[in-house]
């Protein structure tokens, strides 16, 4: 490249940067950004407010005792004339909780401000079973023998609690 061409793109550069419009105008960020990132540090440390969320802690004193076990918050639906708040609720519980959806309101309105709920919606739910364990049983006199008789040759302590431990395991779910 010779001096002659370095030297005109030099030029070059200087006119196209002189012909250059101003930068794009932007415009300022919005308001609800710059408050988002003061609200979102205060929300995690002193819970999220009125959100479906932050009742999770107070569903027992809302729902009671019985019911705060079986249902759960989900979200809220709605604008500024009321809400409405959708539970979550295995199957013939969602009509027992729509029956007693009145005071239900009441408490969720005292607990969140007058008239933030207007109704609730009741969704049901799968059932869930409790899961039953049988009673663990010991072994058998006769089964202890066999299992400490074929652990008698380990030498290494650890190694033998281990397997003497799945050997309870294993024996105990075959009977």
């Amino acid at each position: 490249m010779s001096e002659d061409d370095r030297h005109n793109r030099q030029v070059l550069g200087h006119w196209i940067e002189s012909q250059r419009a101003r930068p794009q105008f932007r415009a300022a960020p919005s308001a609800g950004l710059s408050v988002s990132k003061v609200m979102r540090p205060l929300a995690k440390k002193h819970g999220a407010g009125r959100s479906a969320l932050s009742l999770e802690r107070v569903w027992p004193e809302i729902m009671g005792p019985r019911w705060s076990k079986i249902s759960t918050p989900v979200r809220f639906l709605g604008g500024r004339s009321g809400r409405t708040l959708i539970i979550s609720a295995p199957g013939p519980a969602a009509a027992l909780i729509l029956a007693q959806s009145g005071p239900i309101i009441a408490r969720l309105n005292a607990h969140l401000g007058p008239s933030h709920v207007t109704r609730i919606k009741v969704v049901q739910s799968r059932m869930t079973a409790p899961v039953r364990s049988q009673p663990k049983r010991g072994l058998a006199p006769r089964q202890e023998a066999a299992l400490q008789d074929s652990l008698s040759t380990v030498k290494n302590e650890r190694l033998k609690q281990a397997l003497e431990a799945m050997g309870r395991n294993v024996i105990s779910k075959g009977s």
